[in-house]
């Protein structure tokens, strides 16, 4: 038998983080697909805006080379943009509470030829085309909007090994970022300038980045550090969380924040598309809710984002295409999928604010908890293929009224029993495979 405990009556041990984020926003496939509803449903606090509407709608999307076509056009001239579909995609996104995390760069590039992933001809210019992208959507510049985009992120997986999203040198991305950083930084002292997307917390071309950086005779602004992880086994996930905070601690950017800003299941890059049918189910499922508490409960991360949320990817499995042609204002409306629960799930701990240990005894089982003013909840993942028993050991909630919610094989989100804690609760819960449970005040 494994054990969990929470004591709801102790003090917080910080807020509960935004780590429930997605990449992509609510319309896709050229406002297609209307995920909206489902997007206010989760409380999904970021979406990242990178590989938006790849392959559907490239050219015309967010990319640097979507939104100034022609680089050797006036960046100070509002005529030599196209922000027109943009502006649209990031609307959508700010009416449903996701803040967009907006990457400055190109999206990846499958096909043998190349044409957007090589080095600006001019880092300068690159940069200022940057800044005046940045006073569209955050100063009105160009007939623009005053949103609140706090975290601007240079570049994505320079460093991949395919090289389908870098084709310079490693120098001459290390320049770049340091030139657009340096840039932007100044232009916007209030917002967060950093990057860069990496394929892993720290790698070789990492490394490099660091050391090239940090020999400059200034400080390379790096308000945060950006990087990947695909993974089944969470233990990938601990200790690339720990590599981000001692390379940042090693390099003098120990207050730089750590954003893990895309992560799913994969099992082997070799057959990905056994891993494509897991991640939308069950194990998928139990996954995200176990890496949602380990992020809150193990790590420093400030900010993280699943991909994807774009219902037609093979990535995406929070949702699948419902109705066509039949939901809000027309569009195609998207049925919620198992790992959904845990995202709306852990919304709910988020909207209560108070973070709070969970102590956990016993192999694969990863908790977080919290409290406030919207009541108290404990995520709990049982991350195996063995089913098992877990006793509970719940302190201060004495007079709340809790239900109990399961999502395993068999059940999504299924409501086990409520009840009315007449004091503090010992209960011995049976746990299937690859599940997980929502327990707390009851989520609407």
């Amino acid at each position: 038998m494994k054990h969990v405990s929470v004591d709801f009556s102790a003090a917080s041990c910080g807020p509960v983080r935004p780590l429930h984020g997605v990449n992509s926003g609510p319309m896709t496939k050229v406002f297609t697909y209307d995920a909206r509803p489902q997007f206010l449903e989760a409380g999904f606090p970021f979406a990242r805006l990178h590989d938006v509407e790849y392959p559907y709608g490239s050219g015309e999307f967010v990319d640097i080379n979507c939104l100034f076509r022609d680089f050797d056009a006036d960046e100070t001239k509002p005529e030599s943009y196209n922000f027109g579909l943009t502006d649209l995609y990031v609307k959508a996104c700010v009416e449903v509470g996701a803040e967009p995390l907006f990457r400055l760069g190109p999206s990846i590039e499958h096909a043998p030829i190349k044409r957007h992933i090589y080095p600006p001809k001019d880092y300068e210019k690159w940069a200022r085309v940057c800044e005046h992208i940045i006073r569209h959507y955050t100063e009105g510049w160009a007939d623009g909007f005053h949103y609140n985009i706090r975290y601007w992120e240079i570049w994505n997986e320079a460093d991949g090994s395919s090289r389908n999203q870098w084709q310079g040198t490693p120098e001459a991305f290390y320049e770049l970022y340091c030139v657009a950083a340096t840039h932007l930084k100044g232009c916007f002292p209030h917002l967060k300038i950093g990057g860069c997307g990496w394929t892993k917390a720290h790698n070789e071309f990492i490394e490099g980045f660091f050391k090239y950086i940090t020999a400059k005779p200034w400080r390379v602004p790096l308000d945060f550090y950006s990087w990947h992880r695909y993974y089944a086994d969470l233990s990938a996930l601990a200790a690339h969380a720990a590599k981000a905070d001692e390379l940042l601690q090693r390099y003098g950017y120990a207050d730089a924040e750590s954003v893990f800003d895309e992560w799913n299941y994969m099992e082997d890059w070799r057959d990905q598309p056994a891993s494509y049918v897991k991640l939308k189910g069950h194990i998928g499922a139990a996954q995200c809710a176990a890496t949602l508490a380990y992020l809150q409960s193990h790590t420093s991360v400030t900010v993280a984002n699943y991909f994807e949320a774009d219902v037609v990817k093979e990535w995406c499995g929070i949702f699948e295409v419902d109705k066509m042609f039949i939901g809000t204002h027309g569009k195609a409306s998207v049925r919620p999928l198992k790992p959904f629960y845990a995202f709306k799930s852990f919304n709910a701990l988020y909207r209560m604010g108070q973070a709070l240990p969970a102590l956990c005894e016993g192999e694969n089982l990863y908790a977080t908890a919290a409290k406030g003013e919207q009541g108290v909840g404990l995520l709990l993942s049982h991350y195996t293929d063995e089913a098992d028993t877990v006793s509970l050991t719940l302190k201060g909630v004495a007079g709340k009224e809790l239900e109990i919610r399961v999502v395993d094989e068999a059940n999504t989100f299924t409501k086990l029993f409520s009840f009315t804690a007449t004091g503090d609760l010992q209960l011995t819960l049976p746990v299937a495979p690859y599940s997980y449970y929502y327990i707390g005040t009851a989520i609407d």
